[in-house]
């Protein structure tokens, strides 16, 4: 479990501003400062998946309804709503009085445009969620009336999620600029809890308290974000009182056992409804990963339990449900083609599909693209390198920094193999469908990359999304399950556990189980 730790442990002995980082001066009780690994490209969810994103951005924008420690929605712009008997119809009401930052009011007409025109288009999930929605009627200033071709049971609960429905100020986006390329995703103006304040790339982004908020708190004056690189110093900065809290999607694996020991500081495991697997997209479109048998050979080359063990620390369980994590226990089932760890039925594998070793032993080359962001994936293209060179296929790794990366692996699929950390859930029909249907071969991150392609399985996907009644939708999406595992137009590492760390004196953390974390209700404690 100390795989590559050489370098984070001697970084322990370091001064923090030795480490990538000069901490800023905060006091408890007026503040909470939380640990990022780096800088978010964009602070806008509605037209990027990326979780920094979604984690700032949670704290400035809003969503129609969000969900308590129970996974129930409960109110946020939305005071309260209704479903039709058919579910067809659904009715928001909305608090009245809200304004945008810039105090322009809030109204209905923000959410239907901006659900419609930026996340719809741009997000991933969201195109899964809101494709029932016909359209989005707006009777008056504070009523939205969403009205759907079918029923679409998980669109309640996927109004929660910032990455999928975040609800953006049409006054400044519906300027006929594009979107992605708006100066407010650098700068945002929301009705959320913070209000932004600055942001230093390479340093810190600071928010301050919204004295507007429509709902209750937030407790703090001011949440500042601080850009900590360096893993061992992320785990000692929160040791020594320089952060407060380091979210699951920057939490050092290595660190976790050592953290558990501190005093004062709290290691808790967040249960996260979206059901997150460490995975990689393969490119099927050409090469020899174009042909299943080698995709399959090379998911029996690997051993998966080596990756979670050297990799991820052993904070997880190996996948074993395909395209679905067992964290998401409703539709996830092991009956589904399993890959075990056999080197040599993946040589035999490969020799029949008409790639045999050359003179050098080798086979063929792939590349292997990531974030450097993203800590686990570094440690798992090594183990990769060494896994396939016994079946004779080499690696080139390409890890690169997040917004290159993102462009090269989702705009442009310029890769062979490209890794991260991807959503099952809270439901296939927001989740995992953005990843395996046809209609998301598209040039958009945290769409189908792969190019991956099956009627059969679009109609199963499509039968879940539509069927209210549970037993039929679960068989729906396990029968896909099994339909893309033997396809393997993924490799499913391990389906993530989230471990988190914070100052054993704050209180609320570890409510909100959508994992994107708004801190409005996160209070100091004596």
């Amino acid at each position: 479990m100390k795989y590559l730790m050489g370098t984070a442990l001697r970084a322990l002995a370091l001064p923090l501003s030795l480490s990538g980082f000069v901490a800023l001066a905060h006091a408890q009780n007026d503040s909470i400062v939380v640990g990022l690994s780096g800088d978010p490209t964009i602070i806008n969810s509605g037209i990027t998946t990326e979780i920094s994103s979604s984690v700032v951005g949670a704290q400035i924008y809003s969503t129609i309804v969000r969900l308590d420690s129970a996974g129930d929605p409960i109110p946020s712009l939305a005071e309260s709503w209704s479903v039709s008997e058919d579910g067809l119809t659904y009715t928001f009401n909305f608090h009245e009085g809200i304004k945008w930052h810039d105090g322009t009011p809030f109204t209905s007409d923000d959410v239907a445009w901006s659900l419609l025109n930026i996340n719809k288009t741009y997000n991933g999930p969201a195109g899964g969620l809101l494709a029932a929605v016909d359209a989005i009627d707006t009777p008056d200033e504070n009523t939205a009336v969403f009205r759907l071709s079918r029923p679409y049971p998980p669109l309640l609960r996927g109004l929660a999620y910032f990455n999928s429905s975040t609800i953006l100020p049409r006054h400044v986006f519906d300027n006929g600029q594009d979107p992605r390329e708006n100066p407010a995703n650098l700068k945002p103006i929301g009705t959320g809890p913070f209000v932004f304040g600055e942001f230093r790339k390479g340093s810190h982004i600071t928010l301050n308290r919204y004295e507007d908020y429509h709902l209750e708190g937030p407790y703090v004056d001011r949440l500042i974000f601080q850009i900590i690189p360096n893993e061992a110093a992320r785990g000692l900065a929160l040791e020594t009182g320089e952060i407060d809290y380091i979210p699951y999607h920057v939490m050092p694996l290595g660190e976790v056992d050592r953290l558990e020991g501190a005093s004062d500081i709290t290691v808790a495991f967040q249960k996260r409804s979206i059901a997150g697997q460490y995975q990689a997209f393969l490119n099927t479109r050409e090469g020899p990963l174009a042909d299943t048998a080698v995709r399959q050979a090379l998911y029996f080359a690997m051993d998966r339990e080596d990756l979670l063990e050297k990799a991820g620390f052993g904070h997880g369980k190996v996948s074993d449900g395909g395209p679905f994590s067992s964290e998401l226990p409703i539709f996830y089932s092991a009956d589904v083609k399993q890959y075990s760890h056999d080197p040599d039925l993946a040589n035999q594998m490969l020799d029949d599909a008409g790639y045999p070793r050359g003179s050098d032993g080798k086979r063929f080359t792939l590349r292997i693209s990531y974030s450097l962001a993203e800590g686990p994936m570094q440690n798992v293209s090594r183990l990769l390198r060494s896994q396939f060179s016994a079946v004779g296929v080499d690696l080139v790794d390409e890890g690169m920094e997040t917004s290159a990366w993102r462009d090269r692996s989702f705009v442009q699929w310029d890769y062979d193999i490209t890794m991260g950390s991807y959503a099952s859930g809270p439901d296939p029909a927001i989740g995992a469908s953005a990843f395996f249907t046809c209609d998301r071969i598209q040039r958009i991150s945290g769409h189908n990359a792969s190019g991956y392609c099956d009627e059969k399985v679009d109609a199963l996907f499509e039968a879940g999304g539509r069927e209210l009644d549970d037993r039929k939708r679960i068989d729906f999406y396990r029968q896909a399950a099994t339909a893309i595992t033997e396809a393997v137009p993924h490799w499913w590492f391990w389906d993530r556990y989230y471990p988190i760390a914070f100052r054993s004196n704050l209180e609320g953390i570890t409510e909100d189980i959508t994992g994107y974390g708004t801190l409005d209700r996160v209070r100091w404690v004596e």
